[in-house]
């Protein structure tokens, strides 16, 4: 979705997506990016993603910016719909932008924050024509003096959510390519996971099919920066061209790096992690292979989530076999690393790719969440009723 902010030299954008009533899409992220910019250069970003408390993403960007000539001084806008989809009217009123800041060259830049109806910026379209009005804008001044300048940007934004994802991140980096050099110069990209299992662009080039090679030619250079797997292959994500491509990618600790020089992409970044209730856990399995025990695995991973529920009066464990509550019960260590001793536990974990055993890593080492923690209790008291 392309905004232009009438007289503005350029801007930051930031986008919601919305998928019918299937669940919440907050914020699309973004970077700064100029209007028909013909003078100043980007010459390096590097943007690191966090994921925190399960759905929120902190972002933190920096960028290196070469004006050529003398100072000039625009006017920035940061534009973002309100939330739209399962959410109260109250919650529409309110940007989901947290922490919003912005520095240039070392100095911290005031803004202002208004309904885009409230001031003089204009969108070329609108995701609901009859709803632009309402998108909240941001809008500062910046001076861009001549030679090097350096911007830092961050703020926080609540992921997506619907019935086949737990959650999802999604920001634009296209917008690089419309600076005066028409491309990043120096590209660095960081994506600080939790210990979920995630989906993360395959790719962010237009593939060159070759055709003995399919469609991994030009798969992004993923690293791993700490502990985790990655599959070597791609798949098909909810649709089926080739920027819905991706790569599965789990870490026990670190953060997944990519680097690139002269950098075009032609796709922006999109990442998140399948709901595992709606079935999806056979993407965890090799290729070309059915996952082993599938009955255990379709009752237990329907609760294998960093964030469970915890009410159990309202679950059904009725179908559950002593196996299936020890394979539940070793999820949360599984997902760290824990190097199991029990040999049953061990067999069924390894059967999918994300599962890297650091070695002597035991339950005591580990710490869960409060809310795993508790989940484990109530799981407990579950098992022990049904032994009865």
């Amino acid at each position: 979705m392309k905004k232009i902010l009438s007289l503005i030299v350029f801007s930051l954008f930031l986008a919601i997506q919305i998928f019918a009533n299937d669940g919440v899409f907050y914020a699309k992220g973004d970077t700064l990016f100029p209007l028909q910019e013909t003078q100043i250069e980007l010459k390096k970003e590097i943007l690191k993603f966090y994921v925190v408390d399960h759905n929120y993403a902190k972002v933190d960007v920096y960028f290196e910016f070469y004006n050529p000539s003398n100072s000039k001084t625009v006017t920035v806008g940061f534009v973002t719909p309100p939330a739209e989809g399962d959410v109260t009217d109250e919650a529409a009123k309110v940007p989901f932008i947290k922490n919003f800041t912005v520095n240039v060259n070392g100095k911290n830049l005031p803004y202002k924050i208004k309904r885009l109806k409230e001031t003089t910026f204009k969108l070329e379209k609108a995701e609901e024509e009859s709803s632009k009005d309402d998108y909240f804008v941001y809008y500062f001044p910046v001076t861009f003096k001549k030679g090097l300048n350096i911007i830092r940007h961050t703020y926080r934004y609540q992921g997506g959510e619907s019935t086949e994802l737990q959650r999802d991140f999604d920001y634009q980096i296209t917008t690089g390519k419309t600076w005066a050099n028409k491309q990043i110069d120096d590209f660095e990209l960081q994506i600080h996971l939790d210990n979920g299992i995630f989906a993360v662009p395959a790719r962010f080039i237009k593939p060159n099919i070759d055709p003995a090679l399919g469609m991994d030619k030009e798969l992004a250079d993923w690293k791993i920066i700490g502990n985790g797997a990655m599959e070597s292959a791609s798949r098909k994500w909810f649709n089926v061209d080739a920027s819905q491509y991706v790569r599965m990618v789990h870490l026990n600790r670190g953060y997944l790096s990519f680097k690139a020089k002269n950098f075009k992409p032609d796709y922006d970044i999109s990442f998140g992690e399948y709901n595992w209730a709606a079935g999806w856990a056979s993407v965890w399995c090799e290729f070309g292979q059915e996952c082993v025990e599938q009955e255990s695995l379709e009752r237990v991973t329907r609760y294998f989530n960093l964030q469970p529920y915890g009410e159990f009066e309202s679950i059904d464990f009725d179908e559950f076999t002593a196996k299936d509550f020890k394979y539940l019960r070793n999820y949360f260590y599984a997902v760290r690393g824990m190097d199991f001793k029990d040999e049953p536990v061990r067999k069924f974990y390894s059967q999918f790719f994300w599962y890297k055993p650091i070695k002597g890593l035991t339950a005591e080492k580990i710490k869960l969440t409060k809310a795993e923690d508790d989940f484990l209790k109530g799981l407990k008291k579950v098992e022990a009723k049904k032994k009865k």
